[in-house]
């Protein structure tokens, strides 16, 4: 009895098992994003400082492969940087051009038409250009970094964020709140010049998005 039985639950988990996949269909997103970006420096021994805000655009892409978890690519032309307030003294504002490449993982949840977004992971980014703005009248009071390039045009992070999307028939809008910390630091921890035990990028965005599915 139990050996005729066997083969029959066998086959009916079988079945149930390949009923759930073909309830599941693989989907890939593409799309623009637009930001609105507040910047700083953590540093250490700390400056301080006001937030930078400065703008983000770019492309987003998304490929989700198993339910509830995809792989979401990015790369954004973005403005980093910050302005340290020295209070009577003045102010001193390194602006930076970067491309952004996030890579991370997203896990989705929600109904057919609304859905929320959670997404982590590394990124990496690289300076193209930078513009000083010194409105300091005394240069006893510059920094050993003031008028002097980065040494390094290159930077590596993480990123964690969450959004809000809404799938249409004509596409799919999204709002996010992202966070992106710098494990890099600005000013090379052998220099002489610059003292710092720690100077890593910090960036929150707030934007929108929207997708295509293709």
């Amino acid at each position: 009895m139990l050996k005729t039985k066997l083969p029959v639950f066998f086959l009916l988990m079988f079945t149930l098992n390949l009923g759930a996949q073909q309830n599941f269909v693989p989907s890939t997103y593409i799309g623009a994003n637009a930001n609105a970006s507040f910047c700083r420096v953590s540093f250490d021994p700390t400056i301080n400082q006001n937030w930078l805000t400065t703008t983000s655009f770019g492309l987003i892409f998304r490929h989700v492969s198993e339910k509830h978890i995809g792989t979401q690519v990015e790369l954004n032309y973005a403005g980093k940087g910050w302005i340290e307030n020295l209070d009577s003294i003045g102010t001193y504002t390194r602006d930076l051009q970067v491309l952004d490449f996030p890579v991370t993982a997203a896990f989705i949840a929600g109904s057919k038409r609304i859905r929320f977004a959670f997404t982590l992971g590394p990124y990496i980014s690289y300076h193209l250009h930078e513009k000083e703005t010194i409105n300091i009248a005394d240069s006893r009071y510059y920094r050993a970094y003031y008028l002097k390039p980065l040494e390094s045009n290159w930077e590596f992070g993480f990123t964690v964020g969450i959004s809000a999307e809404w799938h249409t028939a004509f596409g799919v809008f999204g709002a996010r709140v992202a966070y992106c910390h710098s494990l890099t630091n600005i000013f090379p921890l052998s220099s002489d010049n610059y003292y710092y035990a720690a100077s890593r990028s910090q960036t929150l965005n707030a934007g929108i998005y929207y997708f295509i599915e293709l």
